[in-house]
């Protein structure tokens, strides 16, 4: 196959939705179109309403993308609770029965929470899917591919159909997220969605080897990685506004993942106070900057190390303003988790922080060593990786690799020396989408 194709991309996250998971398809359908082939998106109405200006734009760029605003009473009430303005008795600690209730009353009731909560996003996911399936009978024509990608369940059960149905020639079903189900009674449930895929399926793909080891596609899947959009960068560049050595972290602390704990800065935070104990930096050198919705979280993890005072919390912010503090930074911060169970994580925070030139501080919890990020860290020479799995040897390369940037950046040099520009460039989302058409040229 050759030539201008049709390109139908299933997706719940879409621009312009302000949400990481709308970023990798948009990106894709964008250089897709670019190349010349007709793409086509069915996507949902989002999360919480809100939009990225930056997906936007992107947004401008196609001309057949189809919004589906599914029946989702969690949205509606995030939306609601968003609007309202915050007083000082919402602030104060609730007195309602569930937090004054006995511990094993409020383990009950938090269990029927979680219950309604999974219930009514389960129902609005079967909500997507019949839309989705009814909107498939309005498109016209045959497409060469339908590129599904993962969360929620129902968009490889749309692809499916499209492909069942003479629709699309070919299914590519990819996979940002491994696919994970709260509770062991919905195990059944997986493995027979995980069962079609493998059997209907043509194209497998993950971000990374280890979410296709996790869902046993590893020895027929393939890895379609995340990337970034130099286009994202402002135009201008970003101008410093002190003299204090920029430690950024852009992001949330909490995994979204059951019994996976909280990501963890303190081992950088740790080696940082190190350093102003030996006196090869001072507290006034040094600001620790947050964007997200987690600052009191971010300041406990300082206090812990004695630098609360050096922290500075923007709060929750678009993702333009992310980058623009991004590029401000000195140095950018990562953390992340990998255990046997969660394995082959690559945020997506990763590959953006690749686009501003900066080096990278990353700190890895769990206790399975060699993690998907560290290699590719290695392999890019972007940063250093401190994995708690390898403690012993990473602490000292954390401390000696922080010491040679705090160096480097007192004599004004520049902080990112060791960097593997041909191995970074592997990531930007132009090669990645055309990785993807070669796939479809197959």
């Amino acid at each position: 196959m050759s030539g201008k194709k049709r390109i139908l991309i299933i997706s719940y996250y879409f621009a312009p939705q302000n949400v990481i998971g709308a970023v990798r398809p948009t990106k894709l359908a964008k250089y897709l179109s670019r190349m010349g082939h007709e793409v086509t998106v069915l996507c949902g109405g989002g999360l919480d309403g809100q939009t990225d200006p930056t997906l936007e734009r992107d947004l401008q760029e196609l001309q057949d993308v189809h919004l589906l605003k599914e029946w989702s009473p969690l949205r509606d009430w995030y939306i609601y609770k968003r609007s309202k303005p915050q007083s000082a008795a919402q602030d104060k600690p609730s007195t309602d029965a569930p937090s004054a209730a006995p511990g094993g009353l409020k383990k009950q009731l938090m269990r029927v929470v979680n219950a309604v909560y999974i219930y009514l996003d389960w129902m609005a996911d079967r909500n997507f899917r019949r839309l989705a399936l009814r909107e498939l009978k309005r498109l016209h024509g045959v497409y060469d591919v339908v590129f599904s990608t993962y969360a929620s369940f129902a968009v490889h059960e749309i692809a499916q159909r499209a492909k069942k149905t003479g629709l699309a020639r070919k299914w590519i079903a990819d996979f940002r997220d491994e696919v994970n189900m709260p509770f062991a009674c919905q195990e059944k449930r997986r493995q027979r969605y995980l069962q079609m895929i493998r059997r209907d399926a043509d194209i497998i793909s993950a971000v990374s080897h280890g979410f296709l080891e996790m869902m046993h596609f590893d020895e027929v899947g393939r890895v379609l990685s995340n990337g970034f959009d130099r286009e994202d960068l402002p135009k201008v560049e970003a101008q410093k506004t002190d003299h204090r050595m920029r430690f950024v972290y852009c992001g949330q602390f909490n995994m979204g993942r059951r019994g996976i704990a909280n990501r963890d800065l303190t081992p950088v935070f740790r080696a940082i106070a190190q350093l102003v104990e030996e006196g090869a930096l001072v507290k006034q050198e040094i600001c620790l900057v947050y964007a997200g919705s987690e600052g009191a979280l971010m300041k406990q993890y300082a206090a812990t190390c004695g630098l609360e005072e050096c922290v500075e919390d923007h709060g929750q912010v678009s993702r333009s303003a992310s980058i623009r503090l991004q590029k401000e930074a000195d140095v950018l911060l990562l953390a992340s988790w990998n255990t046997a169970g969660q394995r082959g994580i690559l945020t997506g925070k990763m590959f953006e922080y690749m686009m501003m030139d900066k080096p990278i501080l990353c700190c890895m919890s769990g206790d399975v060593p060699n993690s998907a990020v560290k290699k590719v860290m290695e392999e890019t020479g972007i940063g250093c990786c401190r994995e708690e799995a390898a403690a012993q040897v990473d602490d000292p390369r954390l401390l000696d690799a922080l010491r040679r940037l705090v160096n480097r950046w007192k004599a004004g040099q520049p902080l990112l020396d060791g960097r593997n520009r041909e191995a970074v460039e592997a990531y930007a989302y132009p090669r990645l989408a055309q990785a993807l058409d070669n796939w479809i040229d197959e």
